[in-house]
């Protein structure tokens, strides 16, 4: 549609004449072709019924005296009639007197319909027709015709019949059409030639040489030659008044501008803007976002919000931002401005642009170090941040790439191809089903067979949903670790009251797969202990970075001896602990005192981020994280001890050792030095 309204004028007209002729040509040509078809249609059963009846009546004394020579020859006579594929004269004993035809083109007897019916089949029209003799039925006529072979060629002369006037009738009324079409499209391409030369050339003294015409199109060519007539006088009035006007802004030592508020375009920007920023006047003018590509980004949005502030009528307003010239200086700019009212409203905003860079370098310069002192600080605390990121989100993806190598394992056993086997075994037999379900084996195995199928689809769609929500909630919670960590220094904490065993429980499904396919046995120690608050996603976390550690420390053990025991307790009045034990290769006595410190690891591929990301994550919800082990081979345990609902105070020391203080990290640092975010942009 888009490219049909981009045509010429001319080549819309010729294609829509066209196109309404050909639609009517077409189905003119269709009813004609249909009746056609329906007449012949009807001629040929007439035909055929008339020779049937001229056949029977001469075979009524073959019949009688069952001559069977005489009725061979009556039959041959039909080789004069090509469409007639087979015949055949059956007496009234049902035995066949004489045949015409190959005998393997002979239609059954049977195929046949009625008498005085007709039937259409495998291209042949069947028909039958009794022989009698002074009212005594002697046997019938079969007669078989070839219907396809004669409607086809008539299909096909009418087909040629129809392509030829289809083809001559678009050649003429495409000739008529590109004749009459000049008469409306000339005169009107005359006048947008007009109006283009005008629009191009700004010369209002062009006129529309239809002026003389009597009709619509004079009388729109006359009014518009009057109103280029009345814009040519008032253009040169102007024109006048602005040279003044021109002259006394631009020796003025600033860029002087009119803006409308409402469309945000500017009406007038005087020629200091080349001077001062080496910008020509009409690209201002030429483009309503110039303003905004030539600020400086950092000053773009604290300049729209000083310029909206300031749109009250009759308000002045002054302030300063940075504009980036021709050449790429960045200029310091003091813009002062006054809204103007029409009739109580905002109508046009009129100000000055000046050059104040020299008395703002030094400030500058100090601003632009404490940036660069900010900016730097951040990217030591996002490439914190990413490392929190890659080792908590790898955490869980080990259950994500678990779940779905499952459920890909799955879907190759699935018993959905036995489905197939079943409605193929029914499609065969879809002529006679309720015989095949009642008298052949398989039919009466096959109810069921479908119902033990259904049991077996049932049982791996629940598998499969299982599977699926345990990988929605891994998928959820990567989502939720990507969006805390990226808010991390900047983000208050949320809290809610959580049961510590659920909590407990959450991490271990995220986990279930990786330690089932290890090999460990989960052991569950769940005292009654109070509701605890914290940060659910962070608490999970954590647990999630404990469970995956023990996993790994109990790879050198025992395949049926590995044990993970997590338990909750109450280990002082006000808090709770949770606490994940395992019985691997333990840890060394001089490492206790190093394994909380960020990048210490004994892992060959390990980064040292988790245990340090923990600990801090612990002590940001009012808790500690400590560990335990009697040394190498023994086990390890570690305890995180979280503050219960409700209750105040630092938390106590927990058994075992005590994390040792975390180095000042870059979310610290990010937290004291980062801005508020920045609002959006407002618009101009």
């Amino acid at each position: 549609m888009k490219r049909f309204q981009d045509l010429p004028i001319s080549r819309k007209m010729l294609v829509m004449t066209l196109a309404i002729s050909g639609v009517v040509l077409v189905v003119s040509l269709a009813l004609l072709v249909l009746f056609q078809i329906l007449n012949f249609h009807a001629n040929f059963q007439r035909d055929t019924a008339t020779l049937s009846a001229i056949i029977a009546n001469n075979s009524t004394a073959a019949l009688a005296f069952d001559d069977r020579k005489a009725a061979g020859e009556i039959l041959e006579s039909l080789k004069a009639k090509p469409t007639v594929v087979c015949a055949s004269l059956v007496n009234s004993s049902g035995v066949t007197v004489a045949r015409y035809g190959p005998p393997d083109g002979s239609d059954s007897v049977r195929d046949f319909p009625a008498e005085h019916q007709f039937l259409y089949r495998r291209g042949h029209l069947l028909y039958a027709e009794p022989v009698q003799l002074e009212g005594r039925r002697l046997g019938s006529l079969y007669l078989s015709v070839n219907y396809r072979s004669v409607f086809g060629e008539l299909l096909r002369f009418y087909s040629l019949v129809m392509a030829v006037v289809l083809l001559i009738s678009v050649l003429l009324a495409a000739r008529l059409a590109g004749r009459m079409q000049k008469l409306i499209a000339d005169p009107v391409l005359n006048l947008a030639e007009t109006s283009r030369q005008v629009g191009e050339r700004n010369d209002y003294s062009v006129r529309s040489p239809l002026d003389g015409r009597g009709d619509e199109l004079g009388v729109l060519a006359r009014a518009f030659n009057h109103m280029l007539s009345r814009i040519q006088s008032q253009d040169l009035a102007l024109n006048l008044s602005q040279q003044k006007l021109e002259s006394l802004v631009n020796s003025i030592d600033g860029i002087v501008w009119e803006w409308n508020p409402h469309d945000c375009q500017f009406a007038f920007v005087s020629r200091q803007s080349e001077r001062i920023l080496g910008h020509r006047p009409g690209q201002w003018l030429a483009d309503p976002k110039f303003w905004d590509s030539i600020v400086h980004p950092d000053d773009l949005a604290r300049a729209r919000a000083a310029r909206l502030q300031a749109s009250e009528p009759s308000q002045s307003y002054n302030f300063e931002y940075r504009m980036i010239a021709a050449d790429g200086r960045t200029v310091w700019i003091r813009e002062s401005g006054l809204m103007l009212a029409d009739n109580g409203k905002s109508a046009t905003c009129r100000g000055i642009l000046q050059d104040i860079t020299e008395h703002k370098n030094a400030a500058e310069n100090l601003d632009r170090l404490n940036r660069q002192l900010i900016q730097a600080s951040r990217q030591a605390g996002m490439a914190e941040v990413a490392t929190g990121v890659l080792h908590n989100v790898g955490n869980v993806l080990n259950s994500v790439n678990i779940s779905a190598a499952l459920l890909l394992d799955s879907l190759g056993r699935s018993q959905v191809h036995k489905v197939l086997k079943a409605t193929n075994l029914l499609r065969e037999h879809a002529a006679d089903t309720a015989g095949f379900l009642t008298a052949d084996p398989r039919g009466r195995q096959l109810p069921g067979y479908l119902i033990m199928l259904g049991d077996l689809l049932a049982a791996e769609q629940r598998s499969w949903r299982l599977e699926l929500e345990g990988l929605g909630r891994n998928i959820e919670h990567i989502k939720e670790i990507v969006a805390m960590q990226q808010n991390y220094a900047r983000m208050s904490v949320v809290t809610e009251d959580l049961h510590a065993a659920g909590l407990v429980e959450d991490a271990l499904k995220i986990n279930d797969a990786a330690l089932g396919r290890h090999g460990i046995t989960v052991r569950r120690d769940f005292q009654p202990v109070p509701l605890v608050r914290l940060d659910k996603h962070k608490a999970l976390q954590v647990l999630i970075n404990l469970i995956r550690n023990a996993k790994y420390a109990m790879q050198s053990a025992d395949r049926d001896g590995r044990i993970l025991t997590v338990s909750t307790f109450q280990p002082a009045e006000g808090r709770v602990a949770i606490q994940v034990r395992d019985n691997g290769i333990g840890i060394p006595s001089e490492n206790l005192t190093l394994i909380f410190q960020h990048g210490f690891t004994t892992k060959k591929d390990g980064h040292g981020f988790g245990l340090h990301s923990s600990v801090i994550a612990a002590r940001e919800m009012g808790g500690n994280l400590s560990v335990h082990s009697d040394g190498p081979g023994r086990g390890a345990a570690f305890t995180l001890d979280l503050p219960a609902a409700g209750a105040d105070g630092p938390a106590p020391q927990a058994k075992g050792r005590p994390a040792q203080p975390a180095p000042p990290t870059s979310q610290d640092e990010l937290q004291k030095s980062a801005k508020p975010p920045q609002e959006d942009c407002l618009a101009m």
